[in-house]
């Protein structure tokens, strides 16, 4: 069985390094991704956030509640509308992203203690954009407001210290715990690398079998692979664990220091808990690899399958609050468990006995995976030889 076993695991890899397309899915992507990827959000926050002002008061005030505007790091002061008409209308052809109404009389309300408001019209049609702008708008405003209700505290008499304790006796200081910088890459990189080495990897077993099975049909020669069916998916699982072990190795300890992003715990930690998602992955692969009948068709599924396996997965949108059945689903997924454990080994720092019941989950799975790939290859070697699927006949073949 041992010679068997060496022997399958050499035609494994063989398959995945002659075949180019296999070995871009399986090797470069990988590598292609983890630059390419973040390059988008390298700078991490969104920053200066195009907006439009409409001062109907043009006074002292009004113009330093626009010039602390554009002070803000988070937004840009860009032009300036006649009304809220011809502003709306710039912000929909995407040349503004908000735009900003001081209203008349705004200086002298103010000056005789009346309350006055400030109207924001932020374009929601993508969050951020509008978290942003939000933000930066109701900072500077606040800023404005208490600094106006510090001046007038003083000029009936109080001290500067006195004045800015009774202008707020309680105050918030809110501090991240984790993603200081409340960066977005950070947020949304770890984890899509993690949900990358699953589709990749799904790919690239369905193409080498699709493409095993091409050859059958045309009556090309292919290699013959040894043992029962127990040796074949060991030597499989073998072969695409060696390669995908390196790209943990790359991932964690190159990628990651490239692009900065947090690193809480040891290489070999994190190894050790995405040892049996690597598995779980490999082996529901060689499940959905007996159901691929050319490599094309995997390509297509795996593909179309990723946005469901991104929504699903708990990071971009947490579990808890999805219906019961879409949680039992993505309870199946590898990623799922890999995504929640990893992100808080390497961005919280948890311990790996924080991580535990992900670590159980994703043997389980890959229990599950196993027996379900021993079937399918069992009956797919029964179909070859003209043998009819059932598993009360005698079974004179090798089960390992």
């Amino acid at each position: 069985m041992i010679r068997d076993l060496s022997s399958n695991i050499l035609a494994e890899l063989r398959s995945i390094f002659r075949d180019p397309g296999v070995l871009i899915i399986m090797g470069a992507a990988i590598v292609f991704y983890s630059f390419v990827y973040p390059l988008p959000y390298a700078r991490e926050v969104l920053n200066q956030v195009p907006l439009t002002v409409i001062d109907q008061d043009n006074s002292a005030l009004s113009r330093q509640l626009v010039r602390m505007v554009d002070a803000s790091e988070m937004l840009r002061v860009e032009g300036r509308s006649l009304n809220l008409d011809s502003a709306q209308k710039e912000i929909g052809s995407g040349r503004y992203s908000a735009a900003l109404v001081i209203p008349q009389g705004f200086e002298k309300d103010l000056l005789q203690g009346r309350q006055v408001y400030v109207s924001a019209y932020v374009d929601a049609t993508y969050f951020l954009i509008y978290r942003q702008a939000m933000t930066g708008l109701v900072k500077t405003v606040r800023t404005v407001s208490a600094g106006i209700q510090i001046r007038r505290f003083q000029a009936q008499g109080w001290s500067a210290d006195k004045a800015m304790v009774d202008r707020s006796p309680l105050n918030l200081i809110s501090r991240s715990l984790f993603n200081p910088y409340m960066g977005y890459a950070t947020y949304i990189v770890p984890g899509v690398l993690i949900l990358i080495l699953q589709q990749t990897m799904l790919i690239g077993i369905g193409m080498i079998s699709g493409t095993r099975r091409e050859l059958i049909m045309a009556g090309k020669s292919v290699p013959r692979c040894r043992g029962g069916p127990m040796v074949r998916i060991v030597s499989r699982t073998i072969a695409c664990l060696s390669l995908y072990l390196i790209h943990i190795l790359f991932i964690y300890g190159v990628v990651y220091r490239i692009w900065d992003f947090p690193m809480q715990t040891s290489i070999a930690m994190i190894s050790l808990f995405l040892l049996p998602f690597l598995l779980s992955v490999i082996l529901l692969g060689q499940v959905l690899a007996e159901f691929f009948k050319t490599r094309e068709i995997s390509i297509v599924m795996i593909v179309w399958s990723s946005m469901i396996a991104v929504l699903i997965s708990g990071f971009s949108w947490p579990l808890e609050t999805m219906p019961n059945w879409i949680r039992a689903v993505s309870m199946l997924l590898p990623s799922t468990w890999g995504i929640s454990g990893g992100l808080r080994l390497t961005q919280m720092g948890a311990s790996f006995n924080q991580v535990r019941e992900e670590w159980i989950w994703m043997w389980g799975l890959s229990l599950l995976y196993l027996i379900l790939a021993w079937i399918c290859v069992r009956f797919a070697h029964q179909s070859k030889n003209g043998e009819p699927p059932n598993l009360d006949k005698p079974e004179p073949k090798k089960f390992f």
